[in-house]
């Protein structure tokens, strides 16, 4: 679970493999975004609020637009799982593990 940086989003991730973006004062569901083939372990919103990185059970790290909910990358290299993701403060970077 994520607060966005402005705090009038948050980002969850869940177990049916999806990321729901919430409105934080309604509670209301925005959008869900989906993409990943397991579970989603951790998201993360970039400084801007404009991204939210998910990691899953799928090795894979997705960048998601907030304003589309469209998948605009998704990054390999992991051997398993990723349980979490994080943002470089100027929002150029992500480190995961």
């Amino acid at each position: 679970v994520a607060w966005s940086p402005d705090g009038k989003q948050i980002a969850s991730g869940s177990w049916d493999n999806t990321i729901k973006i919430w409105d934080s004062q309604s509670g209301d569901c925005q959008s869900t975004l989906t993409g990943h083939s397991d579970e989603v372990n951790s998201v993360a919103f970039s400084p801007d609020g404009k991204l939210v990185a998910s990691g899953s059970d799928d090795s894979t790290i997705k960048i998601w637009d907030i304003s589309t909910g469209h998948c605009d990358s998704t990054l390999t290299g992991h051997s398993g799982g990723v349980y979490s993701v994080a943002w470089s403060p100027d929002g150029r970077q992500i480190a995961s593990g």
